[in-house]
């Protein structure tokens, strides 16, 4: 007898798919088309269940749904893991328990199916086809010496990190002095993004071509291109995304080392619920204070009961971070690298809670019949809600932060050289 093995809920996310990824991005779903929507959906989920779904799925579907305009929602981990080992075994994939797989070749499909949402993943021939891979040194300095970037600089361990804009060059010069508690990390949102001749240097990523941050309006859109150049030695904070998005990670040159957290652990990493990212369109900040690649015990003794995951990603290397992990990088040597964000069909009710439990909305302001819209029309109803004092509120962060970056523009020509001549404080989100 031939076994028959079927994805939980399969069904239902080839059709949300195939809409999806047909539907323009201009109109909402009419009433005629939902309907038609929900009839094919009924259909082929009643003849599909009965036939194909395992017994222990017969009682419930791990695609259920969810409606935000009712109740917060919660991502639910064990259930996208249970959904993987299934997809795993209609891919024909072995189990890799507690690794992080190198994939080529991957299709879309057992991207979306096996991995996003799920378990991060580094594929290895993305990058690597980028012009940015030949980012030099020497170009940086002869086009861009002389203006500012954004960085941090750490003396005596990362709790003591400071913010600073300084000219590139000068930046550039100090790459070679680090050790293990002094360093410092450019860490700059907008450098690449105000910099159209070097943003098109990032080739395509056809798995992050579905991203409903494009739905959002431009003064509350995060910005899409971030880049990261640190020494020997530095690093990130232990974190999680905000508004929970699924993170891109590119190395251009160098070896980046992680520490990859899963879901279900945020207690074990003294977290201040209070805190917030600042960001045009408000969200919480979720960052811990401890340092995974130098931990206290003594001070963190929650850390030792941690399951963490490690990973190591080389230059033309492209890690893909879950919703929900939090992560760590250690740049191992001098390390350029660029991140982006993904919100698609996987993540965003993930993203439009946190956006909601921000207090950007009222979750009674949602329609009754949110939850029957397809994904991309649900984010955008809710970005049509938003109060606009909440988008006047992202267009002063935005105009404030361009201000600032005018200034050290204007203020560049006073700056010859050095630490001491350049020095100014930044508080760009560091």
């Amino acid at each position: 007898m031939t076994k028959v093995v079927a994805r939980p809920g399969s069904a239902r996310t080839r059709a949300l798919r195939l809409l999806a990824e047909n539907h323009s991005n201009t109109e909402l779903v009419t009433p005629c088309r939902l309907l038609l929507v929900f009839i094919v959906s009924s259909i082929m989920i009643a003849g599909i269940s009965f036939s194909v779904v395992p017994e222990d799925f017969q009682d419930g579907s791990l695609e259920e749904v969810i409606n935000l305009t009712q109740q917060p929602y919660t991502f639910n981990h064990e259930m996208a893991m249970k959904e993987r080992e299934y997809n795993l075994e209609y891919y024909q994939r072995p189990q890799h328990n507690w690794k992080v797989e190198r994939r080529s070749g991957l299709s879309v499909s057992e991207f979306f199916d096996t991995y996003d949402a799920k378990w991060p993943v580094i594929l290895t021939d993305v990058v690597s086809k980028w012009p940015a891979i030949n980012w030099t040194k020497e170009v940086f300095i002869q086009k861009y010496g002389k203006e500012r970037v954004v960085m941090k600089a750490v003396v005596g361990g990362l709790q003591h990190a400071t913010g600073h804009a300084l000219p590139l060059e000068v930046f550039i010069d100090h790459l070679n002095e680090a050790s293990f508690d002094t360093w410092t990390y450019l860490e700059d949102e907008l450098f690449l993004v105000m910099r159209p001749e070097l943003r098109k240097d990032i080739g395509q990523n056809e798995y992050a071509e579905e991203n409903f941050f494009n739905l959002f309006p431009e003064m509350v859109r995060p910005w899409d291109c971030m880049m990261l150049w640190g020494t020997a030695h530095s690093r990130s904070t232990l974190h999680m995304d905000p508004y929970n998005w699924t993170g891109i990670s590119a190395v251009l040159q160098g070896h980046k080392k992680w520490k990859l957290i899963p879901p279900g652990q945020d207690h074990l990493l003294y977290v201040d619920p209070e805190a917030r990212c600042g960001f045009p369109l408000e969200c919480r900040k979720y960052n811990s204070p401890i340092d995974a690649f130098d931990v206290d015990t003594k001070k963190y003794p929650r850390f030792k009961r941690l399951q963490v995951l490690e990973a190591d990603v080389y230059s033309g290397e492209m890690l893909i971070i879950p919703t929900g992990w939090y992560h760590q990088a250690f740049n191992v040597e001098q390390t350029l690298a660029l991140s982006q964000q993904m919100m698609n069909r996987n993540n965003y009710l993930a993203i439009l809670e946190e956006i909601i439990k921000a207090g950007n909305l009222k979750r009674k302001k949602l329609p009754t019949y949110f939850s029957t819209l397809l994904p991309p029309d649900q984010v955008k109803v809710l970005m049509s809600l938003l109060p606009k004092k909440v988008l006047q509120h992202g267009h002063d962060v935005t105009k404030d932060i361009l201000e600032q970056i005018k200034k050290t523009k204007d203020n560049q020509n006073k700056v010859k050289s050095g630490l001491e001549d350049g020095q100014e404080n930044m508080s760009i989100w560091v």
